[in-house]
């Protein structure tokens, strides 16, 4: 029941190809099912991950502490073979009391294994595809180390606000990195213009943007979906959340190493009857666009 149900998730979510044959017989750590499945970011191409479905309340229990359900029962040898595969593992787990709910959590070989959780946020519907191919493409996108960053000399807000905004006018757009199809439009400025910031975090954020397609090149070292809302109008499902994305041991001529925090405002967008209707005749709608990006030193 378990692996059928999953496979009709993965179906309706990603409108790919969901095979049940290909992964198995292969001892230690065999896993159930095979997902591919169209991407558009960075560029369009195809992604293939294998799927591993556990089913019942063995396999997780609630940890009120933290707010999160910690799975459990888990061989630590298909863990270890499942980080060293050829392809990330999606892993899902079934929850079939009170309600049929499915949970996942993707395990790349940069998985830290100690302890695997999911909060109630990674609920396996529309909404959760973006954050699944972002995982997806970080994981296959060859890290770039990011040059050091000659930056201006001037130390006024004023004359900093003037040399940000005239490089800023050639940003904006769209731009296709591994974290999706980013936009980058006047919301960025107004955002870190606001009179209600300190000037100090105006100068900082005002001198990092104009590099900002440099950081979306790149691979973030930590990523972090934040602040999740779930909320239904007129026969839709609305998740909006942030996405921070982190970049260590950036140096800047004028401040040297610094670590760079970017963050994107995501809004997704699907009918809240898309298990009875199939996505192929409907549409998610999914707009991912840039907030803000803020430098601070962590040593000299």
């Amino acid at each position: 029941m378990g692996e059928n149900l999953a496979a009709y998730y993965l179906a309706m979510i990603f409108n790919g190809e969901v095979s049940k044959e290909t992964m198995r017989g292969e001892g230690l750590g065999a896993l159930d099912l095979q997902l591919k499945f169209r991407s558009n970011f960075p560029n369009t191409s195809y992604n293939q991950v294998a799927v591993q479905v556990k089913t019942g309340r063995s396999f997780a229990v609630w940890t009120a502490s933290k707010n999160r359900f910690r799975l459990q029962n888990i061989k630590s040898a298909h863990l270890d073979k499942w980080r060293t595969a050829n392809q990330p593992v999606l892993l899902i787990w079934v929850r079939l009391d009170p309600v049929v709910k499915l949970y996942w959590k993707l395990i790349t070989s940069k998985t830290p294994l100690e302890t695997l959780s999911v909060s109630e946020n990674h609920l396996l519907t529309p909404a959760s595809r973006p954050e699944i191919e972002r995982l997806i493409n970080i994981h296959k996108t060859p890290n770039r180390h990011i040059s050091k960053i000659d930056t201006h000399s001037l130390a006024s807000t004023g004359d900093i606000r003037d040399w940000s905004k005239n490089n800023f006018k050639k940003l904006k757009g769209t731009v296709n990195c591994c974290l999706g199809n980013v936009r980058i439009s006047n919301y960025v400025w107004r955002h870190l213009t606001r009179v209600t910031r300190p000037q100090s975090h105006i100068q900082d954020s005002l001198t990092a943007l104009p590099y900002i397609k440099s950081f979306l090149s790149a691979v973030p070292h930590q990523i972090q979906t934040l602040s999740v809302e779930n909320t239904e109008q007129d026969g839709s499902i609305i998740t909006t959340q942030k996405i921070l994305a982190i970049y260590r041991d950036v140096r800047f001529s004028d401040k040297e190493f610094c670590a760079v925090y970017v963050r994107l405002d995501e809004r997704i967008e699907y009918k809240t009857d898309w298990l009875k209707r199939s996505l192929i005749r409907q549409k998610i709608h999914h707009d991912l666009k840039l907030e803000s990006i803020f430098r601070k030193v962590t040593k000299k």
